[in-house]
Order: C-alpha cells, then structure tokens, then sequence
C-alpha cells in the first residue's frame, strides 16, 4: 500500500512536501478525529448515584429492585473495580435475603471470570466457599476459601477460611456432620414484632400521653420533647442519651410529625440523622397497614386478600433483616404504614380473620410484591428486576381492566429527562431521541433506547419510569411518541404490574371470590399458611 502510494505521487509529479509529510500529517489528523468520535460515543457514567440508590433499597427491604440497580451500574460503569463490586453484590443479596444460593454462586463465578484481580473478589471468593459447603460440595467448597487465602492473603476473614478447611478436610475424611434440619413451617411459632423506620431527620418533636420507660431504666414524664443530634449521639431536651435509645411508653400511644402509634419509639443514629423507628407486634403493625394500602370501603374478602399480601411481606423481610437497623420503611418504599387509629371494623376484620397467615412457595415465606391496577395483564418480575421469583408470571388479568378501566396520558418534556438521567449519574447534555428498545410478552416496554449528544442509552424502563415521577408515568405498559420538545406517554394500569392488583383483587371479591382464590390467582403455585 505505501509502495502505491508513493508511485502515484512520482506519477503525478508531486512535490514536497506534498508526499511522505503530507501523508503523516493526513494520517494523524485522521487518528485524531477517530479518537475524538470513539471518545465522545463512550458516555460517561458516575456509579455513585446508583450505588446511593441500591443501598437504600438494601435498607427498605426492596430487594429486587436492588439486585437490578446494581445490575444497572455493571452495564453502565467503565471502571473494573465498581462492575466486579456490583456484581458481587447482587450476588450478595440473592444469597443473603433471596436464599438463590445456586444463582448467587453463579454471579461470584461470573465476578471472578470477567475481573480475576479486583478487590471486589474477597467475598465473592469466602462467600461461594460458604455457599458451596451449604449446598455439600466439599471440594469446590475447599477450593473457594484456597483461592480466598491465596487472593487475600490479609483478608479479615483468612482465620475463617482456614478454620473452614480444615473443617471440609475433617469432612471429607470422616464424613459430613449432620445439621439438622428445621421441621416444616418451623420459622416463627409466636407473633413477631417488626422494626417500622417513620422518620428520619436530625431533629423531631415527640408526644408521649404517658410515662416512659427507656432501655437504661430512665423514666421520663408524660410529655413533648425535642429529639436532636449533637456529636454523634441522641439528644432528648437536651441531655444526650447516646446512639441508640428505646423509649417504651406504658399503655399508652406515642406522637411523631401529627401521627399516633402504638408499641416502643427506638431512637438510632445513622450517619448524620437518626432513625424514628417503631417497634411494635405484626399484627397491630398490620391495622395501620391495611386501610393505608386499600379503601377501607372495599369487599371484606379483598382486605383478607391485602392483609395475607401484606403479613407475607412484612414476614419475609422480619426473616431476613436481624443484621440490619430496620425491617421496613412506613412509605411505598415498602409499604405504606398509618399507625394507630387509621381503619374501621372491616380492616380490623380482614386483620383478625387471617391472623398469623402467610403466603408460601415450597413451603418458604414469599416476598409478596402489589401494586395498585395490572392493566389487564400481571408481569415476570424477572423481566421489571432481572431476578426470577416462580410465583411471578406474565398471566392475563382482565377483571382489572374491566372492573376499574384505567387509561392515562402524560406529557414529559425533554429537559425533565435530562435531569432524570443526570441525577442519577449519566453525564450527557441533550437527548435527541426516545423510543422502545425492547417489549415484554405483557406488554410492556422492558428497555428504553434514550439517543443523547454522545450515545445511546439503553435504560430500564421501569427505572426510567421511577426517576420520571412513578405518578407520572403510572406504568410501562404504555406507548410513546415524540410530540418536538415532549413525550407522550400513553398507557394502561398503575405499577409494576408484579404480584397481586389491588382493583383487580376488589373486582375478584366484587364476583365472589374468597380471599384465598384471590391470592391463588395473583400468586400461582402458592399457598396460604399460618405460621403463629
């Protein structure tokens, strides 16, 4: 090719320096230029937001819609360090809150492969070698915690991951120890008591209308005090009483922000707020759940049905939460909490008649998600959150639609999906485009393709649909079209679509279905227990 060239040049009579230098100088601004278009295709991303977000949503119990956040920030990150730490965590949580052992395992093999040196890799390595002796493969087990020791050489767990071999060696030559198994439906005999995060701020007023008794044996008078945080510790009128305080108030109820509620007031400091946390039974817990989450005014047997959703939520995240400050949180975050005094004698009623009992799948408490109207038609939560859970399938639900049409529209200015997605870490300055990327066999878009100055984007759509506004955009089961500087948002439903439909659940009891068979449609395969 150079010889060609040069030949050319001789036949053409060129002169210098129109030959070799004009040559190097056309083939370095050419290098330059495709630089410079590589470099601006590759938008940037900053992980922290998603990161931020992910964590809250560990903290809320949202345990889906962390695996898919953090699956968001290893499709979007460059950096190998932040996908490696974000597929171990989704590895984590599917282990750790979703019992996936076999998928969590394969998330950490997944992390090794694709970034053999990262940091990251100190759980995924100790964790699978957990994970694997649970499950009873000693050798793989063994091999995990060897290459942990080998990787990790100073890692706080290497006296662990000893202790473990030679545990598996033990096992291996003696046979494996027994453990013995729980019996069935063996979690909670008695009424548990849940951790419910009201408020969280750096200062608050709280009413008691009696007497308190504290932790440390303190008691305080009936009252209003002004709870603060000054150094790190709880102040109450301003004498400090440390990180944590539980206030338990003797009969009577307490007030936070112009709400009443029953059972202990836990004050906990976390970073630089605290946390109004109340601790209270399941059941009375559940009263102010309720009439908050359904019309007070709906058919008994629809209540029964919210009530058992409700308990079979709260249940689960009671299981897997010991390890952390709350269980749930009193908003849609997880689900929305009234406190004392917000029902009337039907919810009381669909409370009591349903005491104790819980959705299951194989015998397991099941993360029972809802949400307000299908459209029409249930979704896989695997297709909204890329995580698989049996009882959730895509499975007509007319009775929504016809019981309680719901067709929306909403117009979206381009700027409002900008900020949106600047907020939460893309680094782009206009959009130029917005369409459906990808469909699921619902319905609904799964994937929104966003053209920006720099690239495309390809987001989750019920993500997308969150950072927009989800009163905005009620569902994803919609249409979109370009109208020049806005988007028209044309759908059906209210949600994510995953679990039960609160109208559909209402137009099932309206034709008479009990409860049960409400919950069977909504939840296939499942079955309803008492469990204390």
């Amino acid at each position: 090719m150079r010889d060609s060239y040069f030949s050319q040049c001789t036949r053409l009579n060129l002169k210098p320096p129109y030959s070799p230098i004009f040559l190097f100088s056309y083939l370095f601004i050419f290098f330059f230029l495709i630089f410079s278009v590589r470099s601006a295709e590759a938008f940037e991303f900053d992980p922290e937001p998603l990161l931020k977000q992910a964590a809250v949503y560990l903290d809320d119990g949202r345990f889906l819609e962390c695996i898919d956040t953090y699956y968001q920030v290893y499709s979007y990150a460059r950096d190998k360090e932040v996908k490696a730490l974000a597929l171990v965590r989704v590895a984590d949580v599917l282990a750790l809150f979703l019992g996936q052992k076999d998928k969590a395992i394969n998330v950490y093999t997944q992390a090794i492969s694709e970034f053999p040196r990262a940091k990251a890799l100190n759980n995924a390595y100790f964790n699978s070698g957990m994970l694997f002796y649970e499950l009873g493969q000693l050798e793989k087990s063994r091999e995990k915690f060897k290459q942990y020791i080998e990787s990790f050489p100073d890692g706080l767990r290497v006296f662990t991951a000893r202790y473990m071999l030679e545990r598996i060696e033990k096992e291996l030559k003696e046979g494996r120890l027994q453990i013995k198994e729980p019996e069935e439906g063996a979690i909670l005999r008695e009424e548990p008591w849940i951790r419910v995060v009201l408020h969280q701020s750096r200062e608050a007023k709280v009413r008691f209308d009696s007497s308190v008794q504290s932790g440390n044996e303190k008691i305080l008078p009936s009252g209003v005090y002004v709870v603060n945080l000054d150094e790190g510790q709880v102040v109450i009128n301003g004498h400090k009483w440390g990180r944590k305080v539980i206030l338990k108030p003797q009969g009577k109820l307490f007030y936070l922000q112009n709400r009443s509620y029953h059972g202990q007031l836990v004050l906990l400091v976390k970073g630089n707020k605290i946390l109004f946390i109340n601790y209270l039974p399941l059941e009375t817990y559940l009263l102010g759940v309720v009439p908050k989450e359904m019309s007070p005014s709906w058919h008994l047997e629809a209540l029964k049905a919210q009530a058992v959703a409700a308990r079979s939520y709260a249940y689960f995240l009671i299981l897997k939460s010991e390890d952390k400050e709350y269980d749930v949180a009193a908003t849609t975050a997880s689900q929305v909490y009234g406190g004392a005094g917000v029902g009337n004698e039907k919810t009381k009623r669909a409370v009591l008649e349903t005491r104790g009992e819980i959705l299951t799948y194989n015998n397991e408490p099941v993360l029972s998600y809802f949400h307000a109207h299908s459209g029409g038609v249930l979704e896989d939560a695997s297709l909204v959150w890329r995580t698989d859970l049996p009882y959730y399938k895509v499975v007509q639900d007319d009775i929504s639609q016809t019981y309680k049409p719901l067709c929306w529209h909403v117009s979206i200015a381009k700027p409002q999906i900008l900020k949106a997605l600047q907020k939460h870490g893309f680094r782009v300055n206009k959009i130029k485009a917005l369409q459906p990327a990808k469909y699921s066999p619902s319905g609904r878009i799964i994937k929104v393709a966003v053209t920006t100055d720099t690239d495309v984007l390809k987001v989750n759509s019920n993500s997308l649909r969150i950072w927009l506004g989800p009163t905005k955009i009620k569902s994803t089961l919609c249409s979109i079209e370009n109208q020049g500087n806005v988007y028209i948002f044309s759908g059906k439903g209210y949600g994510h679509g995953v679990g039960m439909s609160q109208w559909g659940a209402q137009g099932l009891a309206s034709q008479g279905q009990n409860y049960r068979q409400i919950l069977n449609h909504y939840y296939p395969g499942t079955e309803v227990k008492r469990r204390y």
